[in-house]
């Protein structure tokens, strides 16, 4: 005998699987590593720290620096009951790549700790050239194949001043 609630049950289970699969993730095929000259594997990563204020005295960072704090990347929180105060950063590891003028890379960001990070690709001059969002558990695949030498950087929007990347482009000598 089958069950009343089998269909309903195996649609349901069908749709909440479906939603699983991040809905942008056909608008973007996986690209071969094959295609390029070299793969650059970026992570995020969020250093967090919990202090008891009985060790280290909570500093007046946040006061003096509240511009930088503003910016979303830094955050600090005074002591808690357990008198614990806490700070945490984001950045992108490794922060620092080099290449030569003429090679095309593949970036792969991959999405650890942040729910979502907006970010681009700014030029020497500061022209944005690319964006993206690196969300958690997934991975942000970008060509890049800079037409200038110097230093390009990577940052999450959302997570300055801390999340900045650099890529020093060289030019070629042959």
């Amino acid at each position: 005998m089958t069950h009343p609630h089998r269909p309903v049950l195996a649609v349901a289970l069908a749709c909440a699987i479906a939603s699983l699969t991040p809905a942008h993730a056909e608008e973007h095929p996986v690209l071969a590593h094959a295609d390029f000259d070299r793969v650059f594997a970026i992570t995020t990563f969020e250093h967090r720290i919990y202090r008891s204020a009985e060790r280290t005295a909570y500093p007046d960072t946040l006061e003096r620096f509240e511009d930088l704090f503003a910016l979303g990347g830094y955050r600090m929180e005074p002591p808690n009951e357990e008198n614990e105060w806490y700070a945490r950063t984001y950045l992108w590891a490794p922060s620092m790549m080099v290449m030569h003028l003429g090679e095309t890379v593949l970036l792969e960001f991959f999405g650890i700790n942040g729910e979502q990070h907006p970010s681009e690709i700014r030029a020497p001059d500061g022209a944005v050239i690319a964006e993206f969002e690196v969300a958690r558990g997934e991975i942000a695949q970008v060509p890049f194949s800079p037409n200038m030498a110097g230093i390009h950087e990577f940052v999450s929007t959302q997570r300055l001043p801390g999340m900045v990347g650099q890529i020093l482009v060289l030019d070629r000598v042959e």
